[in-house]
């Protein structure tokens, strides 16, 4: 048995070569995020939390390797050269693909500070979008080079670990099974991640008070496994977070529906005698989503670079409400629960199922009052769904890219806040000579990158420039407004459609879905709502406003009368819940923290307050199995307020 044998130090060459790769990722993204690191006061965690990433990217350079490790051992044993390419194939594009999306998680944390998953891939439907969304953006852009030069330097020495190791001579059958035991015992051990207790897990990472120490501590490619093992297994047996009966039961208590009388069980008649209208003539209402218009862009709540001094003003105008939280970071998320009032649930896309389900909220009630509605969209139908989504979902009219000029489509988002807030002024005149009243919802953009910005816009940076412009074309849209015949008569609703990562203090960040709604008629009296208010009330609120009875379909509630107890948001893996004091984060596989967020303090307190933890989980959880109830019965929309058999009063 007196041959060389190449396996063992080609394996062992790979092993060094790729951990000092993860290594250099590690660090760049470190890098990117020195902002959310006092390095005076953490410094000192450094070492763990490179040794914890040690630990996550042996274990998947270890799963990584047993097949290029397999192929050599028979290449070795039985001169079988081809098994030999195959392994040098395997494994370069086996770990192009995994530093690919390494450098992508880069750009996909600075984004949305979470790791990429298979949410990202929600958006594969529309590459063209996604790629021109990357493209268009240096910030996102900047890591294809190097991406490039790194997998260019992986395939140099790659080749020269395969084809210039000399290997080892074994003597003896004895020495070879020696090397080989010890080969299998160091990957098993690298592929469990731990040599006792239990194998390597996500949550392992979370040694630090430091949100962005414990990320960086974790391997993305396996973040991205395990969401995709989560999917599968979601997929495969559905969502059941508690009993359908039970969660009814709560949500019926938490939205006061005494008596049922309609097919949806938390279907209820609201009569409104409203104090803010009070006149005959129905009133109209634009809607308008503020893209990434997160609270802590506005000075009311602490900025200091005065990006939004617009909707700053118009804030202490108008009926405002300063405890305001988007239902989720996405903007389908917003125009989904702002429109027909249920909650996300996790990282599913409401807006993509098959068939696309109707609702109904604030089109379908408005339309049965007589109301024209129209969407206002800066780039294309298919982006998220939307124009087919609101096809079927009472807006009549949808104007979307192909209705404008091509020399006015500024970027792959389409056109700007400015020219589609002119464009809606000439159609919103079309629809109030019909003499009848008007939904128009208008979806912004300029506030995301990539972005368009004039010249005139100044700014220290590209990203308060961006805030500043679309802050600047609000105005714009709200002066010429304020020309026309109909604007008397019409509700403003200004509101975020999420906010943005600004400060990283827990695991979902507060800045992402703290957002303001304001909502502005020269009727009504200026006053600041410190109401809990979700993205679920807005419709509730908008019919007491409008004096118009309906039957509330939906899990909202109207805060102006009867507040809150909780709010709750969807950060795709992670639920977060929150009161005046507490806030509780739960994700899919049931990991709880509970803090005291008013004073960002990053304790969990769930051992001291379990009791707090466990009604506030239930609210969550019955929220949104209560949700899945409803959708899986096909109840959300008219079919739900169709009255049951021999329930002829209320």
């Amino acid at each position: 048995m007196n041959k060389k044998y190449q396996t063992f130090h080609i394996i062992l060459k790979l092993y060094l070569l790729t951990l000092v790769i993860f290594l250099f990722f590690r660090v760049f993204l470190l890098l990117t995020q020195l902002k959310n690191i006092d390095f005076q006061q953490e410094i000192s965690q450094l070492p763990r939390m490179f040794f914890t990433g040690f630990r996550f990217d042996t274990l998947v350079i270890s799963f990584s390797l047993i097949i290029p490790f397999i192929l050599l051992i028979i290449n070795d044993l039985y001169n079988k050269k081809s098994f030999k390419k195959i392994a040098f194939i395997w494994t370069f594009v086996a770990f192009s693909i995994i530093f690919m999306l390494t450098a992508a998680n880069i750009v996909y944390y600075n984004k949305f500070s979470k790791f990429i998953d298979m949410q990202a891939l929600q958006w594969l439907d529309d590459p063209l979008t996604v790629l021109g969304m990357i493209f268009q953006q240096f910030s996102f852009a900047y890591m294809i080079p190097v991406f490039i030069l790194i997998d260019w330097i992986f395939y140099k020495l790659l080749k020269r670990i395969f084809y210039q190791t000399n290997g080892i001579y074994i003597q003896s059958p004895k020495k070879f099974g020696a090397y080989f035991f010890i080969s299998i015992l160091l990957m098993f051990l690298g592929m469990r991640g731990a040599i006792k207790g239990h194998p390597l897990r996500t949550e392992d990472a979370f040694l630090f008070t430091n949100l962005t120490l414990n990320k960086s501590a974790q391997n993305p490619f396996f973040v991205f496994e395990k969401s995709l093992e989560r999917k599968v297994k979601y997929d495969l047996h559905p969502l059941r977070l508690m009993n359908d009966s039970l969660a009814i039961e709560n949500l019926k208590k938490y939205l006061e529906v005494k008596n049922s009388f309609y097919k949806n069980p938390i279907a209820r008649k609201i009569i409104n005698d409203s104090t803010y209208s009070k006149s005959q003539k129905p009133k109209n209402v634009v809607l308008v989503f503020m893209e990434s218009l997160g609270a802590w862009k506005m000075k009311t709540f602490g900025d200091k670079e005065n990006r939004s001094p617009f909707v700053d003003s118009l804030f202490h105008h108008s009926l405002a409400f300063s405890n305001m939280y988007s239902s989720g970071i996405h903007t389908y998320v917003g125009m989904y629960s702002t429109n027909f009032g249920y909650p996300p649930i996790f990282d599913r896309h409401p807006m993509k199922d098959i068939p696309v389900k109707q609702y109904y909220g604030i089109p379908q009630i408005l339309k049965k009052n007589g109301y024209q509605t129209a969407f206002f969209m800066p780039g294309g139908w298919h982006f998220d769904n939307a124009g087919e989504f609101f096809m079927h979902n009472a807006y009549d009219l949808i104007f979307f890219e192909n209705y404008y000029s091509k020399d006015s489509i500024k970027n792959i988002w389409g056109v700007d806040d400015h020219f589609l807030f002119n464009f809606a002024l000439k159609k919103i005149d079309e629809m109030d000579k019909k003499n009848k009243p008007f939904l128009a919802t208008i979806l912004t953009i300029s506030d995301h990158a990539p972005f368009y910005i004039p010249d005139f816009i100044k700014g220290e940076t590209e990203k308060i420039r961006a805030s500043k412009f679309a802050d600047w074309a609000r105005k714009e849209f709200f002066k010429e407004a304020k020309k026309k015949p109909w604007f008397e008569n019409t509700i403003f609703v200004f509101f975020g459609d999420h906010g943005q990562t600004h400060r990283m203090v827990y695991e979902i960040p507060l800045t992402y879905v703290h957002i303001p709604l304001i909502i502005y008629n020269d009727s009504i009296r200026p006053e600041i709502k410190n109401n809990l208010t979700s993205q679920l009330d807005i419709m509730p609120i908008l019919m007491k406003i409008l004096n118009i009875n309906y039957i509330n379909n939906t899990l909202g509630k109207n805060t102006l009368e009867n507040p809150r107890k909780y709010v709750i948001f969807d950060f795709d893996k992670y639920y977060g819940i929150l009161d005046d004091e507490f806030m509780l984060t739960i994700d899919k596989e049931k990991t709880r923290n509970l803090y005291k967020y008013k004073t960002q303090d990053t304790k969990n307190y769930l051992s001291e307050y379990p009791e707090k933890a466990k009604e506030m989980e239930t609210y969550l959880k019955s929220h949104l199995q209560g949700t899945i109830h409803i959708l899986n019965k096909d109840l959300q929309g008219e079919k739900g307020i169709e009255k049951l058999q021999g329930s002829n009063t209320e």
